[in-house]
C-alpha cells in the first residue's frame, strides 16, 4: 500500500519589521556529534561540531577550537582532529550492528561522554521536483519516496540540506513504501545539486529531533548551531553535571541523493 502524505508549511509576512528585546543566552557549549556509515558499508567517519551558544540576533555562531575529542571503539581508542575551527574528524571507523561507541570530549576543564549503538537506515527511493507550491507560490517541492524497513518502530531523520530537517516514523507505512512532499523557501538555490540524507533514528533522538525542530524552526543556524532551548540531549558533563551542554551524540546509517531544482 502506497500512501501520500503532503507537509506543508504555513509562512506569513509582515511588512514593518519589530525589534523585541530578548534575554541574554545563557552561555553553553553545544555539541552537534555524528559517527556515520552509508548503507550498505562497514565503515564511516565521525563529525563532532562544536560551538557555544549566542543571542538571538547574533549571525555568527562562535565555534570552540582547541578540544579534545576521542572515540573508544571496541578495538581502539581514537582522537578526532580538528580539521577546521570548532570541526573535529576521525575517518575510517569500522561500524557494526552489535557494537556501541563512546565519545569523551575535554574542553578547557570540563570533560564529556555519551555512548550509542548503530541505527539502520533503509534506501531514499528518489527525490524529484514536483509543480506544487505554497501560499506564496514561491517554493520548491521536493517530493520524496521511500521504502520503510520491514519491521515495525522504525524512526527517520531527513536532512535535506540548507538546515532544512524533518523526522518521520513508521507508525502508519510500516514496511511500505511511501511518498511525501517537502517544501524548500524561496531561497533555495536552483540548479545547485543539493544531497539530501535519510538516516536512521532511534526513539530517544527521534523525539529529541522532533521538540528541538519544533523549537527553532527551519529559519537558518540548524538544529544546534544557534541553540534557543535547554533541551537536553545524551552527552553529560562528567566534571560538572549540573553544567549539561546542547546537542547529540548518534551513530546512524545514512543513504542520501542528489536532487537540483530547476527552473520552472
Amino acid at each position: 500500500m502506497k500512501k501520500i502524505i503532503c507537509v506543508l508549511v504555513l509562512i506569513m509576512g509582515c511588512e514593518d519589521p519589530i525589534d523585541v528585546k530578548l534575554p541574554a543566552a545563557e552561555n553553553k557549549l553545544v555539541i552537534d556529534a555524528m559517527l556515520w556509515r552509508n548503507l550498505g558499508e562497514t565503515s564511516g567517519t565521525l563529525e563532532v561540531i562544536l560551538s557555544r551558544t549566542t543571542d538571538y540576533y547574533d549571525e555568527q555562531v562562535p565555534l570552540v577550537s582547541n578540544a579534545t575529542v576521542s572515540l573508544q571503539t571496541p578495538n581502539a581508542l581514537v582522537t578526532a582532529q580538528e580539521d577546521a575551527a570548532g570541526h573535529y574528524h576521525v575517518y575510517g571507523v569500522d561500524i557494526n550492528e552489535t557494537d556501541s561507541f563512546t565519545l569523551s570530549l575535554r574542553v578547557d576543564d570540563a570533560t564529556y561522554s555519551a555512548t550509542a549503538s548503530l541505527v539502520l537506515s533503509t534506501p531514499l527511493d528518489s527525490v524529484v521536483q514536483g509543480e506544487n507550491t505554497l501560499i506564496s507560490g514561491d517554493q520548491v517541492e521536493a517530493i520524496v519516496t521511500l521504502t520503510d524497513r520491514p519491521e515495525e518502530g522504525n524512526y527517520y531523520l531527513m536532512d535535506f540540506g540548507y538546515n532544512n530537517l524533518f523526522v518521520t516514523r513508521d507508525e502508519f507505512y510500516n514496511g511500505n513504501q511511501i511518498s511525501f512532499s517537502f517544501f524548500y523557501d524561496k531561497y533555495f538555490p536552483k540548479n545547485t545539486p543539493t544531497p539530501v540524507y535519510l538516516m536512521g533514528a532511534d526513539k530517544d533522538f527521534y523525539t529529541y529531533m522532533q521538540i528541538l525542530i519544533s523549537h527553532a524552526g527551519q529559519d537558518g543556524g540548524g538544529p544546534f548551531a544557534t541553540a534557543k532551548s535547554t533541551l537536553r540531549g545524551n552527552i553529560q558533563n562528567t566534571t560538572n553535571s549540573n553544567d549539561f551542554p546542547l546537542g547529540y551524540f548518534r551513530v546512524v546509517e545514512r543513504d542520501s541523493v542528489i536532487f537540483t531544482a530547476v527552473e520552472e
